[in-house]
């Protein structure tokens, strides 16, 4: 059985940023799945994840990592902090926002080392808490999370509203 290279860990560099764009469009991808009206997708998707890690790349208040297994990336995580919130009544804290592993890479804790090293650089940057979501028909994600000692704070809902009915045009009609 040929022995797996081992997994280095590093802050994402601007190189890393088309296999992130692809690794982003599937996490946003798998998320549309679960829930089409929810989640949007666009056909440039890979381009606009790996626009908007890029920008994330110089953001001081942001952490991208990439997973690097024999010069490849084949995971990352992405978190900021994030400042009180109000409308959310959440404090200032660091936000996981990302965390994907290429599915022929899973199952060897690449994934979990990513979440400590986010979490870890996060704390670094004076992140009280970590607040991070998951997908309701993501349960995996779900019971990953738990594992690392997260709890459940919120549950969003979402309702789908019909359009409104147009407004009238033109003069009222005068009644008989």
């Amino acid at each position: 059985m040929p022995r797996k290279l081992p997994v280095v860990i590093r802050p994402a560099v601007a190189q890393d940023l088309p296999t992130l764009g692809r690794l982003g469009a599937a996490l946003a991808g798998a998320h549309h799945d679960w829930d089409p009206k929810r989640f949007f997708i666009v056909d440039s998707m890979e381009e606009g994840y790996a626009w908007w890690l890029g920008r994330e790349l110089k953001n001081r208040r942001a952490v991208v990592l990439a997973a690097v297994r024999s010069g490849r990336v084949i995971g990352y995580a992405y978190g900021r902090i994030e400042p009180r919130d109000w409308n959310a009544l959440r404090d200032t804290c660091g936000v996981g926002i990302d965390l994907i592993v290429s599915p022929r890479a899973r199952g060897a804790g690449v994934g979990k080392r990513l979440a400590e090293e986010l979490i870890h650089a996060l704390q670094a940057k004076g992140a009280p808490r970590i607040v991070l979501y998951a997908a309701a028909r993501n349960r995996e994600a779900q019971r990953f999370f738990r594992a690392l000692g997260c709890r459940p704070t919120m549950i969003e809902m979402a309702l789908e509203l019909a359009p409104p009915e147009p407004a009238p045009r033109g003069r009222p009609r005068k009644r008989p």
